[in-house]
């Protein structure tokens, strides 16, 4: 009997330790989970953190670079389409070395957030008093600096998504932000229509400014440099000659170093034509809309509106093909629909077909700045991530000089044939988009098994 209850006894001890053991691995594996889903909840908010920045940075590309500045300065202030082309070129001038520079000093620094803040504040301050200059001249100025603030954030806003991207996603996170870009150009459109109608151009500014300001807060705040890559040194420590030297030497051995392969430069190359064109559709399309399509305030802003609605379908269809089909193949489709566009744009009369031209355009420029910037973070060396955007970004900006003077120059030239100078202006626009497309076929990479080889886990 007392070996019978000695047996019986273990056995319950066995029972109950193997109970507590299960317990033990079900509370270990709930905390696991628990953790887990903490991180995907982190991780996701700062996505959409980030993304907003793209919605933020709407209301500017929209309502001051692409619509009602330059309609102020052609319609109401009376002056030719060169004076704004001009003043967008200066502008961009600034931003394409200054972009470069300061994409140096980040990676040396291993901080962008600062150089985010700072550059989007500036461009905030000016949007809002383009809403009080009286001279056009005034406000051309005003114009400049609040677009060198706006785009030379971008430099480190796009370096930024390094921070955020889970691994293999680069293009759905890319779309994700433009999928929001484009949704803040659609409440952009909407909420400053009635001030439009009512006020006048000149009066969206300032309200522009503050949307800039609210929604591009989240991003501001939360999206935070990575740490523990290297030693981080001190701002004040570039203002030694030494260390400027040492910045514009490796400006120059970007250009040359082994990590600039041939696919980058035939990237850049294609980037530089492609993007000439599409830069001057962005500028113009307002003031082509009017003089080509005929089409007044309301009309243009419908137009806009319903080639949003297809530039944010484009923008995350073209993040889930890219990361799918490559990032290579993808762009190629899209300077195809271009060049599709352009030839449409040009010959197309009735109102019908202007639709069609609009939905096409908005669901290409979509996809465009996905399919570009996936394609530059997937060829650019991690540790170089921020030297290769502003690279990036550069040729960008030379293309943006380019597009906005040849289209100014070509429609001063054909000025005297009216709407068909214009059409022919649009045609003309195929010249770049082509060169761009040769330099494309080029690359090598950006295939789907170079995008699966990419597979970073970011922290």
């Amino acid at each position: 009997m007392g070996s019978l209850s000695r047996r019986a006894g273990g056995q319950r001890g066995v029972w109950g330790l193997s109970r507590g053991l299960q317990a033990q691995g079900r509370q270990a594996a709930f905390e696991i989970a628990l953790k887990m889903n903490k991180e995907k909840i982190k991780n996701t908010g700062l996505i959409i953190s980030w993304s907003m920045y793209d919605l933020a940075n709407q209301f500017f590309a929209l309502n001051v670079v692409s619509l009602y500045f330059v309609r102020w300065v052609t319609f109401e202030k009376h002056k030719p389409e060169i004076f704004y082309g001009l003043a967008f070129g200066i502008s961009t001038l600034i931003v394409a070395f200054s972009g470069l520079i300061m994409g140096t000093v980040s990676d040396r620094l291993q901080r962008r957030r600062p150089f985010l803040v700072w550059l989007t504040l500036i461009s905030i301050a000016f949007t809002m008093l383009l809403g009080v200059s009286g001279s056009v001249f005034v406000g051309l100025l005003f114009f400049i600096i609040a677009n060198f603030g706006c785009q030379t954030a971008i430099v480190f806003y796009n370096a930024l998504m390094l921070n955020v991207a889970p691994g293999g996603r680069v293009g759905l996170v890319s779309g994700l932000g433009k999928m929001f870009g484009y949704s803040g150009a659609i409440v952009a459109l909407y909420i400053f229509k009635p001030i439009v109608l009512k006020h006048g151009y000149q009066a969206t500014f300032f309200p522009t400014g503050i949307c800039f300001l609210i929604f591009s807060l989240p991003c501001l705040l939360f999206i935070k440099d990575r740490s523990g890559l290297k030693e981080k040194i001190s701002l004040s420590e570039f203002f030694r000659w030494d260390r400027i030297a040492e910045i514009f030497r490796d400006i120059r051995r970007v250009f040359s170093d082994d990590y600039i392969s041939s696919d980058i430069c035939s990237f850049l190359k294609a980037s530089l034509f492609g993007l000439s064109s599409v830069n001057a559709v962005i500028l113009f399309m307002s003031v082509y809309a009017t003089k080509v399509f005929g089409l007044g305030e309301e009309g243009v802003i419908n137009l806009i509106f319903f080639s949003t609605l297809f530039a944010m379908l484009g923008s995350i269809l073209s993040g889930i093909v890219s990361d799918f089909l490559g990032y290579k193949r993808t762009l190629i489709a899209v300077f195809i629909s271009w060049m599709i566009s352009f030839l449409m744009g040009a010959i197309v009369r009735d109102m019908r077909s202007y639709w069609f031209v609009g939905a096409l355009v908005g669901a290409t420029l979509g996809a465009t700045w996905v399919v570009s910037r996936a394609l530059a973070f997937e060829i650019a060396p991690q540790e170089k991530i921020g030297e290769v955007f502003g690279i990036f970004n550069f040729v960008g900006y030379l293309s943006a000089i380019l597009g906005a003077v040849f289209w100014g120059f070509v429609v001063l030239l054909l000025n005297h044939l009216g709407e068909l100078g214009h059409r022919i202006t649009l045609l003309s626009l195929n010249l770049f988009m082509l060169l761009g497309f040769v330099f494309l076929l080029r690359m090598s990479g950006g295939s789907r098994k170079n995008n699966a080889a990419r597979r970073i886990s970011y922290p």
